[in-house]
């Protein structure tokens, strides 16, 4: 039990630093390219902070469990309504009107997604991802990358990156893979004795532990980009997220191998596209147009801890 303790938590400790060393890479190499902020917040920061979920998905598959499905699926949840809680209780967030295809787009990628999770969507009786759906997935996640590129920018936030010269951004990026990789299969090893343990389904402890402290890098850079002023990076860094979690991460996972859906899993996805859409409506329809106020803020957080109680007291 000591050791799966330890473990664990310096799988997590790995996790992290790796990521961040990862995400202050990335960044440097695109303030050198010079691709614009907004860029920077929902496609490099977003993907970046997201690298422990590949990780660990990629881990939890070739042993055969649901950890990695449901740390992103636990994952997004946290996000939209913590995370994004969290933002606008401390300061209320303005959506800015070209922001709001980025919303849409990420309801659409996690229905996406959910579906071809819970259905045979490519034929046939396996139920969960194929690998020929997992080839669509990240098909999808490709073209919206592309168009996140090309898309045209409209303002720049002014945010004064540190920048290392190319060859140290490139380093910090491949030690930041390896770190998040090795920290990702000691997370899977603890994750699953901690399950044993406690007798408690890997698919809860991803859902919950695993799912919540590998979002512990999107919290950190939405918070720190919110105290300095910059609420483009901390709203993008969550949706980047959330679309390359169920784009990206699920499309590499299922092209690797295919990823089966244990039973006990399916409220859980329902709730994160519950999650988005309600997300969506309190911007676009609730109070004032493109605005999440403290008060919705506070309403997300509570959301999320009456979830987080909902599955602790079902298990």
């Amino acid at each position: 039990m000591e050791v799966s303790l330890i473990l664990f938590f310096i799988g997590f400790i790995i996790l992290v630093t790796g990521a961040r060393l990862l995400v202050k890479g990335a960044i440097s190499i695109a303030r050198i390219l010079k691709i614009s902020t907004w860029v920077i917040g929902i496609a490099i920061v977003g993907i970046g902070t997201s690298i422990p979920e590949l990780s660990i998905s990629i881990s939890s598959t070739l042993v055969g469990n649901n950890v990695g499905l449901g740390a992103i699926i636990g994952g997004n949840t946290f996000n939209l309504l913590m995370i994004l809680g969290l933002v606008a209780f401390f300061s209320p967030v303005y959506i800015r009107r070209e922001w709001y295809k980025d919303i849409l787009i990420n309801i659409a990628a996690v229905v996406i997604a959910i579906l071809v999770i819970l259905f045979p969507v490519s034929g046939g009786s396996f139920l969960g991802i194929t690998r020929v759906e997992g080839g669509m997935l990240l098909f999808l996640f490709i073209v919206w990358f592309i168009f996140m590129l090309r898309r045209e920018v409209v303002e720049d936030d002014g945010i004064d990156y540190k920048i290392f010269t190319a060859f140290t951004s490139s380093i910090m990026i491949a030690v930041g893979i390896l770190g998040v990789f090795i920290g990702g299969e000691w997370v899977v090893a603890g994750a699953e004795d901690l399950a044993l343990f406690f007798s408690v389904s890997p698919t809860v402890i991803g859902l919950t532990i695993v799912g919540i402290g590998t979002s512990l890098p999107e919290l950190v850079v939405s918070l720190v980009a919110l105290l300095n002023g910059h609420k483009g990076i901390a709203v993008g860094n969550i949706i980047g997220s959330n679309v390359f979690g169920f784009l990206g991460i699920l499309g590499i996972t299922g092209l690797i191998k295919p990823l089966p859906v244990l039973e006990g899993i399916q409220s859980d996805a329902f709730v994160a596209v519950f999650a988005s859409i309600v997300v969506a409506v309190l911007i676009l329809f609730i109070g004032k147009r493109g605005m999440l106020s403290r008060a919705e803020g506070v309403f997300l957080v509570l959301a999320y801890i009456a979830y987080i109680f909902f599955i602790l007291t079902s298990m």
